[in-house]
């Protein structure tokens, strides 16, 4: 009788540390949305318009493939996360589905501890980071030439402009043409849509620019949609989306 009753007593031992262990395992990212730096959007979404995509490396978040976990905010603009967690960091895509609005900015996600778009797990649900949104997502994609805005008329020949891809990796590149030979301008992203030029190919000696503007790379976009761009050619280009 004793030896079952040990039995038994170690079962209910057995199970009540397994469940705390359990219990003590979980990870959480816990993200509260702070909507004041796009107040200007505040009649076209609420907070359940909000998408998230947690992601376990930084390629997988870049290239919106194997997300761990993905859901949507709540009304109260917020949302704890444990499930499939572990205790590391995690890229979190949080997003509406027009991709208008989203914690995406430029930032080094190898080591970028701001919970940003990078965040560490925590063993607590009390505690929410403030995320705030933005509007600089609009800028990825596909952007056709459409017209020029000025022309820098100290070049006396310039390419002909295809298109500007701007990626969510922080890159983009500008496709042109010129005498036959298509151009590829590459640039890194910077802050406030600044660019900085990377490299030329296939041979920037070759690019028919006598005047650059290297310093003053910018793209922004207009209220109607249209996304202009002070070349390094010191031109602004207009561009449409697709």
């Amino acid at each position: 009788m004793k030896k079952i009753i040990f039995t038994y007593l170690s079962i209910i031992c057995l199970f009540s540390c397994s469940q705390n262990d359990s219990e003590e395992q979980l990870n959480f990212i816990n993200i509260q949305l702070d909507l004041d730096q796009v107040e200007e959007y505040s009649d076209a979404y609420d907070y359940t318009d909000f998408r998230v995509a947690v992601y376990g490396s930084k390629e997988d978040y870049f290239s919106e493939v194997n997300a761990v976990f993905s859901g949507s905010i709540d009304a109260s603009g917020k949302i704890s996360i444990s499930e499939n967690l572990e205790e590391k960091s995690y890229y979190v895509d949080i997003y509406t589905e027009d991709k208008v609005l989203s914690n995406w900015q430029v930032t080094d996600l190898d080591v970028d501890t701001s919970n940003i778009i990078k965040f560490y797990t925590a063993n607590t649900n009390e505690f929410y980071s403030a995320v705030y949104m933005k509007d600089n997502r609009r800028l990825v994609g596909n952007w056709s030439f459409l017209s020029y805005e000025h022309i820098n008329n100290d070049n006396e020949e310039r390419t002909d402009k295809v298109f500007l891809s701007i990626n969510k990796e922080f890159t983009a590149t500008s496709y042109e043409t010129y005498e036959g030979i298509a151009y590829q301008l590459h640039f890194k992203l910077q802050e406030n849509g600044y660019l900085e030029l990377v490299t030329i190919e296939p041979n920037p000696d070759n690019y028919p620019v006598y005047q650059t503007n290297s310093e003053g790379l910018v793209v922004q976009i207009d209220q109607d949609g249209l996304l202009y761009f002070s070349n390094y050619s010191g031109d602004n280009v207009v561009y449409v989306g697709n």
